[in-house]
Order: structure tokens, then C-alpha cells, then sequence
């Protein structure tokens, strides 16, 4: 799996520090895994609001949708692409001709809709894919990879060709053995990214730091690894509208909670790539009942 795992970064331009095996931070284009143990925890909803906040962060941004074969990229954005992934394979078109444009400048590639075939990529297809993508690096500064659920040979080798992998999940016990899973996968091909935790649904204050402290724990313990915990949302049925209507939250609500919990994600990153990231003023209202709190 070591041998998979460097072609694979090398396919997608990793460059990693001979010194410290971490990426180099003097690549141009970062890559970013969204992965999760588990459907159903929100992990694309979860990529779709990164990446527009990090388009208004002021940086270049390309969302693949990495789950081939059930790709719903592009409904949580509302868009209807006219070619898929399924096409370049085929040969059909070029893959900057299935580039859609969404939200905020942001840029997505979709993945196909019950198509077998793309789901089950060998690793010389999956090389040739990043290698594709590789021709598309100078345009961006980000690349966010929005994996398949599960811990599958296709998600583990995304996650395995990114600078940062962060691992979508919620406070519950079958989600942290789901989450626990994925980080074992991760160390057995060799994970030389780093490594974060968002814990999305958090009901209580709190709930997202115990939770990141046990499988923080465990993962140090017993696999050697370390993994950091990014941040986490709200359990929020305003986020469960827009997945309804097509709408990202970012987007529909802009100030909300989550947003602004987004924005503060998305500025970890956006550091990292010199970029300073933009604050959005409250308005006038808000502004006046904080100053009489």
C-alpha cells in the first residue's frame, strides 16, 4: 500500500519535505480531503460550505466530487452539470469541459450518478485521474476533494494524495468507531497529510471537545497519529432546509452560526496560503444589541 500511496501523491504534485515527510508548503495548489467514516454525517454538505468559504476568502478554489458513483455535489448546489466525470473517462470531452461554475467564483467537477464503474476505479485509472487534475493546478490554490462514505480503496487513495484530510463526523458512539476506522485505514497506507477532526450535529457545548479528546486518545495510543480538531457545527435545522432546497448555507444564511464557524475553518487554511481572511461585518441591528449586552 506504501508504493500505491507515494504514486498516488505523486500523481496529484505532492511534493513532500525529504526532512519532515510532511507536504510542502511551496506547493501551489493544497489539496484537501473531506472524508468520513460513515454516510450521513453531513461530510459533503460539510465540503460544498468549505470551499465557498474559502472562495470569499479570496482564494481560487476547485470542489471535486469524489464519490463517483453517487455524486450529489452538485445538488447541494442546485446545479444540473451537462457532462460528468463519466465523460472524460470515456473520452468524450476533456476534463476542463465538465468545469461548472457555482457560488462565489467557487468551481466544481462532478462526479457521476449510479455509475458503477466510476466507483470501482482501479489505482492506474485513480493515477490517471489526479494526474489530470494535476494539469489544472496553476488555476486554483485549493483543490477539495469530497470523498465517498466509507472507508473503500477509492476514498483511502484520495485521502492518501492530499495534504490535509479532514474527517467529517458526529458526537455518537457508532460514529466514532466509523471515524476510528477511517484514521486505521489512513495509517495503514502510510498517512503522511495531516490529519483533522469537524465534529457536525454538536447539541450541547462542549460535545465536539470530549469527543475529539477520547478518539484523539485512541488514535494516539494505539496507531501513533495525531489528529487535530478543526472545528464543529451546530445541530441546526436551518442547515437542514437548505440541504432540502438545493442551498448551501453559506450562501442563504451568511451570518449564521455554522457560517461564521465556516469562515473560521476556511481561515486556517487560507493562512497557510498567505491569504488573510475576510471578516464579514454584522449589520447594523446586530451591531446595536451587542453594544447594550
Amino acid at each position: 500500500m506504501g508504493d500505491q500511496a507515494d504514486s498516488l501523491r505523486l500523481a496529484a504534485g505532492r511534493q513532500l519535505d525529504s526532512r519532515t515527510g510532511q507536504p510542502d508548503s511551496a506547493q501551489q495548489c493544497r489539496v484537501l480531503a473531506v472524508t468520513g467514516g460513515k454516510g450521513g454525517v453531513g461530510k459533503s454538505n460539510v465540503a460544498v460550505n468549505l470551499s465557498l468559504a474559502l472562495c470569499e476568502g479570496g482564494a481560487r478554489v476547485l470542489l471535486m466530487d469524489g464519490d463517483l458513483g453517487l455524486a450529489n455535489v452538485d445538488l447541494l448546489l442546485g446545479l444540473n452539470p451537462k457532462y460528468t466525470l463519466q465523460h472524460v473517462f470515456d473520452r468524450q470531452v476533456q476534463l476542463p469541459d465538465i468545469i461548472m461554475e457555482g457560488p462565489l467564483g467557487l468551481r466544481i467537477l462532478p462526479g457521476g450518478i449510479g455509475l458503477p464503474e466510476l466507483a470501482n476505479l482501479h489505482t492506474l485509472d485513480i493515477v490517471r485521474l489526479l494526474g489530470l487534475l494535476r494539469l489544472l493546478e496553476s488555476e486554483h490554490d485549493l483543490l477539495v476533494i469530497d470523498t465517498a462514505a466509507g472507508i473503500g480503496q477509492l476514498v483511502t487513495r484520495f485521502a492518501l494524495a492530499a495534504d490535509d484530510v479532514i474527517i467529517v463526523t458526529m458526537p455518537e458512539p457508532t460514529a466514532m468507531v466509523d471515524s476510528y476506522g477511517m484514521i486505521k485505514a489512513l495509517k495503514k497506507g502510510q498517512l503522511r497529510g495531516r490529519l483533522h477532526l469537524l465534529v457536525n450535529m454538536v447539541g450541547r457545548p462542549g460535545e465536539d471537545i470530549q469527543f475529539h479528546r477520547s478518539l484523539a486518545a485512541v488514535a494516539k495510543n494505539y496507531l501513533g497519529l495525531e489528529l487535530q480538531l478543526l472545528g464543529s457545527l451546530p445541530r441546526d435545522e436551518e442547515i437542514v432546509r437548505c440541504i432540502k432546497q438545493h442551498s448551501p448555507f453559506f450562501v442563504t444564511f451568511p451570518d449564521s452560526p455554522a457560517s461564521q464557524e465556516m469562515r473560521r475553518i476556511a481561515g486556517v487554511f487560507l493562512r497557510s496560503l498567505g491569504l488573510v481572511p475576510k471578516r464579514r461585518d454584522q449589520g447594523f441591528f446586530a451591531r446595536l444589541v451587542n453594544s447594550v449586552k
